[in-house]
């Protein structure tokens, strides 16, 4: 399953997503395999070599400008497999689609903005400066999205909460405190959404 979320589309798209998460629930294949199925059903999607030479995975990008748009933009997208890394199943009633592509599932808005809450601390955390300089790109996103979750998701936040695994919610609380230590004007905008 592809996504940013289906609170992420066309301008909105544009405006605030710089990379995107996928959580997918095919075990059988790894995420350079499930990249290739991706990359194969629309031409929007393409992969890049890591910047990293060492590294053997691809990186999977999204366009998300037309063609008749003058600028290139693109959104990265990243994949990932419930269960590893503290990453939940998503229920197949809680999956949406984006438009205007009704073939691509999307996980639910918050599910998005709570892992990339966590890619932010990790980042953070990092021993690495170059690591640790991909949580302001991190900040900037989820401001993005909690500005997106106060104007226009708040309601359908609210119920993708409720069925949120406990583990996970409470995994993410410990990390919403830190950002809003690091970012107080972000507060209010978690305690809109139940933090």
């Amino acid at each position: 399953m592809t996504s940013s979320s289906d609170a992420l589309t066309g301008k909105e798209l544009r405006r605030a997503a710089r990379a995107a998460i996928a959580a997918v629930e095919e075990r059988e294949l790894d995420p350079e395999d499930i990249k290739d199925l991706i990359v194969a059903s629309n031409e929007r999607f393409y992969l890049v070599p890591s910047a990293n030479p060492q590294n053997t995975y691809r990186v999977l990008w999204f366009t998300t400008t037309s063609h008749s748009e003058s600028e290139h933009r693109a959104c990265k997208i990243d994949i990932l497999i419930p269960g590893l890394l503290s990453i939940p199943s998503i229920p197949k009633a809680q999956i949406s689609y984006i438009k205007p592509f009704h073939d691509i599932p999307t996980a639910p808005f918050l599910v998005v903005l709570l892992l990339k809450l966590r890619g932010w601390k990790d980042h953070r955390d990092d021993d690495r400066q170059r690591v640790r300089d991909k949580a302001e790109v991190d900040e900037g996103d989820i401001e993005e999205m909690l500005e997106l979750s106060d104007n226009e998701y708040r309601p359908q936040l609210e119920r993708e909460k409720q069925w949120l695994p406990k583990w996970f919610v409470e995994e993410a609380e410990d990390r919403v405190y830190e950002y809003m230590e690091e970012w107080p004007v972000s507060t209010e905008s978690w305690h809109n959404i139940g933090f």
